[in-house]
């Protein structure tokens, strides 16, 4: 892990994309419906022009925390909002159950059902590099005690899931693996491509701080870059 300043990263920190079609089938929707198809459950798919947009029922509301991701040719694979992993059927993949487990978890996902309370882009997924059938899913867990009352993102952790498992269906295959603990911020979880062409960095901000923790995403997983 590195940390840096925000003044040598602003000039090299781009929006995450994918040069393949990664990213090119969006899940949202909160509150949703059996009987009403105005609201929550949509899907935005862009392997069209214009987009198209079309509304889904799923058990897995879509809040704050959200990621999805697609094979090279822009097929969803799985989701997440942030409780747990679904797959393109919508049920849970094999062990996506209960990411991110601490009381937000036990509060957001097991209790209201309204999908996990963590920062806008909390949560992103890459694709391992040289490995088509595997995935990390990042996500930042957030932590809540009492006396005082305080909300804060205490982890991030990855969870890896394999779509060559279960005659392509795909299983989590290890999960809530910590990549490091410590002040994160609550949001603000991007990558962007190595130079290599093949690995990521994955950046996040020191909270409060202008900061930034930075890992070398490569075939291997995270590794250290001191």
């Amino acid at each position: 892990m590195k940390r840096t300043t925000l003044h040598i990263f602003l000039s090299v920190l781009p929006l995450l994309s994918f040069a393949q079609k990664h990213d090119y089938v969006w899940i949202v929707g909160d509150n949703n419906s059996l009987t009403d198809s105005t609201r929550g459950g949509s899907v935005i798919n862009f392997d069209s022009s214009p987009p198209n947009v079309y509304y889904n029922y799923r058990e897995l509301n879509m809040f704050s925390s959200n990621s999805s991701v697609c094979n090279i040719n822009g097929i969803l694979q799985f989701y997440s909002n942030g409780c747990d992993v679904a797959g393109i059927d919508d049920t849970l993949l094999e062990n996506g159950e209960d990411i991110n487990p601490g009381t937000a978890h036990q509060i957001k996902c097991d209790q209201e059902n309204d999908g996990y309370a963590g920062g806008y882009q909390s949560m992103l997924t890459l694709p391992l590099p040289e490995d088509s059938n595997v995935y990390y899913l990042f996500h930042k867990r957030v932590s809540i005690t009492f006396n005082p009352v305080e909300v804060k993102t205490d982890r991030l952790f990855y969870s890896r899931i394999d779509m060559s498992q279960n005659f392509g269906r795909g299983s989590v295959m290890e999960k809530n693996v910590s990549v490091m603990s410590g002040d994160i911020s609550y949001g603000e979880l991007t990558a962007v491509k190595h130079a290599n062409g093949k690995d990521w960095w994955l950046v996040t901000p020191k909270r409060n701080s202008n900061e930034f923790y930075i890992f070398r995403f490569t075939k291997e997983g995270i590794v250290d870059t001191v």
